[in-house]
């Protein structure tokens, strides 16, 4: 998608989420905003995430959802036993 790598776009689309009671929000949604926070702070280091104000609660929505590995992740690990390293299969958000 071409509006991911597009500053104004971003800031357009997730400003129009302040008017949004946050109480509206589910977990999952929550969840996936926390995702997209992380995108935004790789693509635009220098700017401010518009809804940085509920980032606490976008991280410990992200938290609260079941890790759910694909089958790659799998794979991946299963291979990497079997040559002996040493790995953590799931990888948890501090």
């Amino acid at each position: 998608c071409i509006g991911w790598s597009n500053l104004v776009f971003f800031v357009t689309l997730l400003s129009s989420l302040l008017t949004v009671n946050d109480a509206s929000f589910n977990d999952l949604g929550l969840s996936q905003l926390y995702m997209v926070s992380l995108h935004f702070q790789l693509d635009f280091p220098s700017q401010v995430f518009p809804l940085a104000h509920m980032q606490s609660e976008l991280l410990a929505a992200f938290k609260s959802q079941e890790a759910t590995p694909s089958e790659l992740q799998r794979d991946v690990a299963a291979s990497l036993t079997r040559i002996g390293w040493n790995h953590s299969f799931e990888y948890e958000t501090p």
